[in-house]
């Protein structure tokens, strides 16, 4: 009887398959909202201009994974039965964390 072969797989193996995972790009189709649509090219338009180094160029995809990272980042946070639930939990979290004093730490709290 043959070994699976995922079982024959190391853990070293695996970090370095995530490591090249994470570092390769691919489409994900995500419905926005008009008004989100303007407002993320706006925002990185700004982005873009704002920069002080002029290597990577910044784009509405790139705000969008910045998102995603932050919102898996902090998923606990993101808690609801609706995409309006969702949103405004995280929202609220986020406004939370801007009214602690600077150096806050979270285990301190």
């Amino acid at each position: 009887m043959a070994q699976d072969p995922a079982a024959r797989r190391s853990s070293k193996n695996l970090s370095e398959a995530a490591k090249a995972a994470r570092e390769q790009l691919s489409p994900k189709y995500v419905q926005l909202r008009g008004d989100q649509q303007i407002e993320l090219d706006v925002v990185a338009r700004e982005l873009q201009a704002a920069r002080t180094h002029k290597g990577e160029r910044i784009t509405a995809n790139t705000v969008i994974r910045v998102a995603v990272d932050t919102i898996l980042a902090h998923r606990e946070h993101l808690v609801g039965d609706t995409e309006e639930e969702l949103r405004t939990n995280l929202l609220g979290y986020i406004k939370e964390l801007q009214k602690r004093p600077a150096g806050f730490r979270e285990d301190e709290g």
